[in-house]
């Protein structure tokens, strides 16, 4: 059975991180250059948040609010759901299905090792 770590080693991607310090209007100039839908909001090395394209839209846009001066603290996401490098594909597939996420990060321990989206997974499906 295939695993997490498996599509990793297939698919890399450089983890791309911000600080919950950051402004709204850093963080979406970050996805967009780097040409992503997510940022990974670490402290001291550690994962304390997610912060999508779509936070951006529901909380900042919708709200009228001025992305210059709304803090990634107060749009990311807290409860970050995480899959192991050892889980099986399948699982992270039922996981991203169940909740309609995009993207989830790999953690191993509290060492953030990867990021897994829904397009990694699909192109690996559909090419095996």
């Amino acid at each position: 059975m295939e695993t997490v770590a498996d599509l990793l080693r297939i698919k890399p991607h450089r983890l791309v991180t911000i600080l919950s310090s950051e402004t709204v209007e850093f963080a979406m100039r970050q996805m967009r250059e780097q040409s992503i839908h997510s940022l990974l909001v670490v402290e001291e090395e550690r994962l304390i948040g997610i912060m999508t394209d779509k936070d951006f839209l529901r909380k900042v846009v919708s709200a009228g609010l001025n992305p210059a001066n709304v803090l990634v603290a107060s749009v990311m996401t807290t409860k970050v759901v995480t899959v192991t490098p050892q889980e099986s594909i399948q699982t992270c597939i039922a996981l991203m299905a169940d909740n309609t996420f995009h993207h989830v990060p790999v953690c191993d321990g509290h060492q953030l090792t990867g990021m897994v989206s829904w397009t990694d997974i699909m192109e690996h499906v559909l090419t095996d």
